[in-house]
C-alpha cells in the first residue's frame, strides 16, 4: 500500500481508501458484502470486567446474522487514519450512518459490491505487474497474486488467526455457524503442502498408477519397480 501514488488530493484519498479496505478484509476478516452493508456507527466501545475499554465492530453478515468482532488496536488506528483522510472526527459516534467504505465523490451512499470487488482486483493486478517488472524469477508469485480475490483475503485471515488462536475464537470472528467450517483453515497449509508435493515430487510413473484405482493396478506397479 505504501507504493500507491498520493501526488494529488484525489490520489491520496484513493490510496487511503485502498488501505482501509484491505484493513477491513484482513484484520477484520470481513466479506465484501459486509464492507458494503455496514456503517461507521457499528463501531463501539465497552468496558470489560477487567476495567479495560475495548472497541468492537458489530457486523450484520451472511444470512442477516449479527456477530461482534474485536476492533483491535491496529484496526482502530487504521479507522482513525482513514477518517482523518476524509476530514471526519477521529472516531465514529453512535448512530453514525456513514458507510464503512466511503465513495471518493462525497455523499453517504455505500459502494456497490461489484465496485469494491474491482478495487480489490485492481490492487492485485498492480501488485502482479510490479512483481513481473522484477524479472522472470517472480512470474510464479505474480501469477498467484493475479488470481487472488477478496475471499482469498478472508481465507488468509482465517488461516493466520488459526495459527495462533483458539479455533472457537476464529469461528466467532469469521461468523461461521459450524466450527467444522472454521477447521478448514487449520489444515489449509497442509493441503497446500500436499498439492505442491503432488505436483513437483514424482517418479514419472503416472501411467502405472491411477488415483482411486491403486488396488487394481498394484501388480503393474510391482512389475515397473522390478
Amino acid at each position: 500500500m505504501e507504493s500507491l501514488p498520493t501526488g494529488t488530493p484525489r490520489l491520496a484519498l484513493q490510496a487511503a481508501r485502498y488501505r482501509w479496505l484491505f484493513s477491513l478484509l484482513y484484520i477484520g476478516g470481513l466479506r465484501i458484502s459486509e464492507v458494503c452493508n455496514n456503517s461507521m456507527g457499528d463501531f463501539y466501545w465497552r468496558r470489560g470486567t477487567d476495567g479495560r475499554e475495548r472497541w468492537w465492530l458489530e457486523i450484520c453478515g451472511k444470512g442477516e446474522k449479527t456477530r461482534v468482532i474485536p476492533a483491535t488496536d491496529e484496526l482502530v488506528s487504521e479507522l482513525m487514519r482513514y477518517r482523518k483522510s476524509n476530514d471526519l472526527g477521529p472516531l465514529p459516534r453512535e448512530g453514525d450512518s456513514a458507510p464503512l467504505l466511503l465513495p471518493l465523490i462525497g455523499g453517504s451512499k455505500p459502494m456497490g459490491r461489484s465496485a469494491v470487488h474491482e478495487l480489490v482486483k485492481t490492487i492485485f493486478r498492480e501488485t502482479a505487474a510490479r512483481l513481473r517488472a522484477l524479472g522472470p524469477d517472480h512470474e510464479a508469485a505474480a501469477a498467484h497474486v493475479e488470481k487472488a480475490s477478496a475471499h482469498w483475503m478472508r481465507h488468509t485471515a482465517g488461516t493466520h488467526q488459526s495459527d495462533n488462536m483458539d479455533i472457537k475464537a476464529v469461528r466467532d470472528n469469521l461468523g461461521h455457524t459450524n466450527i467444522s467450517t472454521t477447521s478448514i483453515y487449520v489444515h489449509s497449509e497442509d493441503d497446500s503442502r500436499h498439492d505442491q508435493t503432488t505436483k513437483a515430487h514424482k517418479l514419472g510413473w503416472s501411467d502405472c498408477v491411477v488415483p482411486g484405482d491403486l488396488s487394481s493396478r498394484s501388480s503393474e506397479l510391482v512389475k515397473a519397480v522390478s
